[in-house]
């Protein structure tokens, strides 16, 4: 559930809560975001996720007049194929991993500024024949003020409960409070986005850095932020870059350049199709491509123009 959600969100490092735009994904985040921008769009993301394991997911976000909106999702996370061993590490086949959610959202916009947002995922995970169910949902807020091109987000994310254990023992969902802030630049074709995720604990970091000493405090301070740039954000084809702290300072590795947390990507609009991509460095031995596809189904119609 903490996986970026779209290429978009993935490139402005990771986090992103506060971008509002016509992007539906950003709904499944922080349903706040919905607006009449994402009416009748619908998403596809899919990523060659970390060890051969494969993401995707798919957003839709329809308008219901008089501020009301609300919003589909569903996402999967496939691990494949696991050898399965005995004690020895005698081969006795093998076996398969998947995770996936589904869920809906509602979003209110009360004042010009203000709208509020929530939605619920019931999500199920299954280990060869081991099975998990849970029931989570996210509540957000944003602030925008089209004048400025500025949007502030805060949303509560992945609170609930497990429904069905693996084993009999309950775990704790991932809960985390994330907040972030976006803003056009008036002067320049340039969108900034701050994150500032897992506010609900102070230290998130390892116990020591990538050279064995204790990690600081100023350390576990930056350990929260992300940001993310986005070059004409408001034209057909954008530039994006992003780096998250976190990341970064965790999978670093000692005397060697290998630009973990860094992530860029660009999308391009081309009439009812919008089209995403993002590579994000997690190590020296692992990354991301994460692709993704927008229709602008009112367009396909000729309803939009």
């Amino acid at each position: 559930m903490n996986i970026p959600i779209s290429p978009k969100q993935a490139a402005l490092g990771g986090d992103a809560v506060s971008v509002r735009d016509y992007d539906p994904s950003f709904s499944a985040v922080n349903p706040a975001l919905m607006n009449l921008e994402m009416d009748n769009r619908i998403s596809g993301n899919y990523a060659a996720y970390l060890a051969d394991t494969h993401w995707g997911s798919i957003n839709f976000v329809k308008d219901l007049e008089y501020g009301h909106l609300i919003s589909v999702n569903a996402r999967y996370l496939d691990y494949g194929e696991i050898p399965r061993t005995d004690e020895f590490g005698n081969s006795l086949g093998t076996f398969n991993a998947l995770d996936a959610s589904i869920g809906a959202g509602y979003a209110y916009q009360f004042e010009d500024e203000w709208t509020i947002g929530a939605n619920l995922n019931l999500i199920t995970s299954k280990i060869d024949n081991y099975t998990s169910i849970a029931l989570l949902a996210n509540i957000g807020i944003n602030y925008y003020r089209k004048e400025n091109k500025e949007s502030f987000g805060l949303v509560f994310r992945n609170f609930g409960r497990q429904l069905k254990t693996f084993n009999g023992k309950k775990e704790d969902p991932p809960f985390r409070i994330d907040a972030g802030y976006t803003r056009i630049l008036p002067e320049f074709p340039l969108a900034i986005t701050l994150t500032a995720h897992d506010l609900q604990k102070f230290d998130i970091s390892s116990p020591t850095n990538v050279n064995g000493q204790e990690t600081s405090v100023v350390q576990k301070i930056a350990d929260h932020l992300s940001i993310g740039a986005e070059l004409f954000p408001e034209d057909s084809f954008n530039i994006r870059l992003g780096y998250n702290v976190r990341r970064g300072s965790e999978l670093a590795v000692a005397e060697q350049r290998n630009f973990s947390g860094l992530s860029a990507g660009f999308g391009i609009n081309i009439s009812w199709l919008k089209f995403d991509y993002t590579h994000v460095r997690y190590h020296n031995a692992a990354n991301m491509n994460f692709f993704g596809l927008t229709l602008d189904l009112y367009k396909i119609n000729g309803i939009r123009r």
